[in-house]
Parts: C-alpha cells; sequence; structure tokens
C-alpha cells in the first residue's frame, strides 16, 4: 500500500506537469491501578551531525549494490575522521544536480534562482519546477519542499531528452533498461505508471526510484527516506 500510495503521488506529480506543459506547448507526455515501574532510562539522543566544512558539501557519492541493498560510497580529497566520513556519506548520495534532499530550501534558489512553476502537494508541501535547457520544455527538475527543507528532487524528460549533471550514480535521462541495471539491478517492485507506456521501478526501503518509457530512462527521483 505504500509503494502505491508513493508511486500514485509521484505519478500525479508528473501528471500535472505534463499537463501543464500540454496545455502550453501540446507536447506528449505518482491503564489501571497497580505498582508502578520504575520507567525505563531515556534513550540518549543522537549527537548531531557535525557540521562539514564548505569543501565537503559538494562532494558526490555513488549507490553501489552489497549484498541485497546498497552503500553510498565516497572518494573525498582527503582523508577524514570516521565522524565526518559519515556525514558526508549521509548527505553524498543524496544529490541529484546541484542540489542535496536535507538541505534548506534557500539553497535551490540559491542555485537555480527563483522557480520557474510551483504546484501545491499534499501534506503541505510545494513542488518547485525549474526547467532544464530551454523553458517549457523537457527536461525539468522537480524541487520539493516542506517546512523550508528540500525533501524529494526529480527530473524528467519525455524518454529521448537528457539532462547532463543530473545524473544519479552514472545513470541519467535516456539511459537504455540495460545500463540502468548494470548500476542498481533488477527493482525490488515495478509497476505501471498512470502514465501510458510509462513504469515505474523502485528499490524500497533505499530512497531512488526511476521511470521508464520505451525502454529508456525517462525520470530520476530520490526522497528523504
Amino acid at each position: 500500500m505504500v509503494l502505491k500510495t508513493v508511486g500514485c503521488v509521484r505519478t500525479t506529480l508528473v501528471g500535472m506537469v505534463v499537463a501543464m506543459l500540454a496545455g502550453s506547448l501540446s507536447l506528449p507526455a505518482q491503564a489501571q491501578s497497580a505498582p508502578r515501574k520504575a520507567a525505563p532510562p531515556a534513550a540518549r539522543p543522537a549527537p548531531p551531525a557535525p557540521e562539514l566544512p564548505d569543501d565537503l558539501k559538494g562532494v558526490r557519492g555513488e549507490w553501489k549494490r552489497a549484498g541485497a541493498g546498497f552503500a553510498c560510497t565516497v572518494t573525498p580529497a582527503r582523508q577524514l575522521s570516521q565522524e565526518l566520513l559519515l556525514a558526508v556519506m549521509a548527505r553524498a548520495c543524496m544529490r541529484l544536480g546541484p542540489l542535496v534532499v536535507g538541505d534548506p530550501a534557500a539553497t535551490a534558489t540559491t542555485a537555480l534562482g527563483q522557480p520557474h512553476r510551483t504546484l501545491k502537494q499534499p501534506q503541505d508541501k510545494v513542488a518547485w519546477i525549474y526547467f532544464v535547457g530551454q523553458r517549457e520544455h523537457y527536461p525539468y527538475f522537480v524541487v520539493t519542499v516542506a517546512a523550508d527543507r528540500i525533501v524529494a528532487l526529480q527530473v524528467t524528460g519525455d524518454g529521448t531528452t537528457t539532462a547532463p549533471g543530473y545524473e544519479l550514480s552514472s545513470v541519467g535521462l535516456g539511459a537504455a533498461t540495460d545500463d540502468l541495471v548494470k548500476v542498481f539491478g533488477q527493482p525490488s517492485h515495478f509497476e505501471p505508471s498512470e502514465l501510458k507506456g510509462v513504469e515505474l521501478w523502485t528499490y524500497p526501503p533505499h530512497p531512488f526510484s526511476f521511470e521508464l518509457k520505451g525502454g529508456r530512462v525517462m525520470s530520476i527521483r530520490i526522497n528523504q527516506s
């Protein structure tokens, strides 16, 4: 049920943007009484992650198969303490394009300017839409924001367009199914999208997913876990 809900929310977002594009361009297209027991000691809160120096904030990571799951691999330019390395890994694989899931929403406007379009989403979320390249044409980049934080990033094309710089672990828009499988393997779950001819591939509990059309990657998404 959760998977289908995620798929529907994603398809709804894509469908809304497709409708928006189609409208302007005609382009084709988710208690009782008893002796009281002593309360267990409160769990200690996890220590806050260390503040990353600026030279580490831009480190990119790659998802790699680790048994039945995935691990984030990074190659920092200098030797790091275990604490810093874990902090780098926590964000390095959550990057898509110039942005990172979990960062302040203001990083989007700093990097990309004001969004070209906005769409309200469920649970008080807002999708900021940026066209990559030519305005009102594929591909487009969606930054989903809630409580002033980036909670999801998605880049979408039409199955033929590419978006250099918006790859996830070397897989970009327009990649063939075989190229996707070489990096991420077969999906844990896949289902037809509500969009005609589009299939949604997910890898729960990992935060990334892909949409394919005609044997090509047409959409890449990474979201807050």
